[in-house]
C-alpha cells in the first residue's frame, strides 16, 4: 500500500520500545504500559537486533504471513524463555517500533522485516540500520525514521513522507513514496 502524503499516528495503535530492560518490553507487550520517547534516552533502547532473533531459522519455514508474524522476535530470549509469547507483537496493536543502534544486524533475513510488517509495524525507527536490513524495510514497504520522528508522532504531528525519503537516491526515494518494491513494480 502506498503511504500518505503525511504520516501519523493511527488513532488506537501504539508504539512499542525495544529497550534494555525486559520488564518494560513485557509489560508493553501485555498493554500495560505505554511509553514516549521523551521519557526514554537512547542509551536505554536494545542496540544491535539481530535478524536472527527477529525471525530464527525455524521461523522462515512459516510460509503464510500471519503464521511468520506469530513468531515475531521468537529469538530474543531472557533466562532461557522468549521475551515475545506467540502473537505478542500481532496482537499488540503496535504500528511502530522503536530500537537503539545498528538495528538488523546479523544475517539480515528478509523475513525480520516481514514479520514486523505482517504484526501490523509500518514505521521502523532506530539511531541507525545495518544496510541490509534498511534495504530489507525499503522493499517491504516499512518506513524508517530517527528518534526525533517518533517524538514528534508522539506528539500529534504529521511529517511530511519526505521526511522519510530525503538522504536517499531517486529511485530508493521513488520505492519508498510507492510503499515498497513489490507496489513500485507494478
Amino acid at each position: 500500500m502506498k503511504p500518505a502524503d503525511t504520516i501519523a499516528l493511527s488513532p488506537g495503535k501504539r508504539v512499542l520500545f525495544l529497550t534494555k530492560d525486559p520488564e518494560l518490553i513485557r509489560r508493553q507487550l501485555r498493554g500495560e504500559l505505554d511509553l514516549r520517547m521523551e521519557d526514554l534516552r537512547v542509551e536505554e533502547l536494545l542496540d544491535d537486533i539481530n535478524t536472527d532473533a527477529m525471525t530464527p531459522a525455524w521461523t522462515c519455514f512459516d510460509w503464510r504471513p500471519a503464521d511468520l508474524a506469530r513468531n515475531a522476535y521468537a529469538g530474543l530470549m531472557v533466562d532461557g524463555q522468549r521475551l515475545f509469547p506467540e502473537g505478542a507483537l500481532a496482537d499488540g496493536g503496535f504500528e511502530v517500533i522503536v530500537s537503539g543502534q545498528r538495528k538488523g544486524v546479523g544475517s539480515s533475513r528478509e523475513t525480520a522485516v516481514q514479520a514486523e510488517k505482517w504484526s501490523g509495524i509500518r514505521i521502523a525507527i532506530a539511531a541507525s540500520f545495518a544496510p541490509i536490513h534498511a534495504r530489507n524495510n525499503i522493499n517491504q514497504g516499512v518506513l524508517m525514521g530517527d528518534h526525533s520522528i517518533v517524538t514528534r508522532l508522539q506528539a500529534g504531528e504529521r511529517i511530511a513522507l519526505s521526511e522519510f525519503t530525503r538522504g536517499w537516491d531517486p529511485l530508493t526515494r521513488q520505492i519508498i513514496e510507492h510503499g515498497g518494491l513489490f507496489n513500485f513494480t507494478k
